[in-house]
């Protein structure tokens, strides 16, 4: 009697998790698209890196411009700060942009005492630039 009793719970044991596999294959086939796209959401965001742009601002002399206003802008995007004691500065976005194709170019302006504002275009994939900067002439 008990190897009947055996046969019997391996023969309902068998049955009840080919009824689950059959619902859960279901449920998961149902779903998939919708998995796709939550995980290819998710792999597209975690991949996305905002923007950074690192350089230097010095004079024509190769000295470093302290304290200069350093402004980029792309799109409707505009980002400032200033260069350090060593002409170093180094910008971030705030968010990283996944959804959007990235500009081409973006534009700087930098402006400090005693130099002539300047205008400089990159490329957005720029990871560094250099901005040399011309003295003013002051003339009485």
């Amino acid at each position: 009697m008990a190897p009947l009793r055996y046969l019997l719970f391996a023969v309902v044991g068998v049955a009840i998790a080919s009824v689950l596999f059959l619902v859960m294959n279901f449920l998961v086939s149902a779903n998939f698209e919708a998995g796709v796209n939550v995980v290819e959401r998710w792999i597209v965001r975690a991949m996305c890196d905002r923007y950074q742009l690192a350089g230097t601002v010095r004079g024509t002399d190769g000295r470093p411009v302290p304290f200069a206003v350093v402004e980029v802008s792309y799109r409707d995007e505009r980002l400032t700060t200033r260069s350090n004691t060593d002409g170093t500065f180094r910008l971030a976005a705030a968010e990283a942009e996944c959804n959007r194709r990235p500009p081409a170019r973006v534009e700087l302006l930098v402006i400090a005492d005693d130099f002539r504002p300047r205008r400089q275009s990159a490329p957005f994939e720029a990871g560094s630039v250099e901005v040399k900067l011309d003295a003013r002439d002051f003339r009485p």
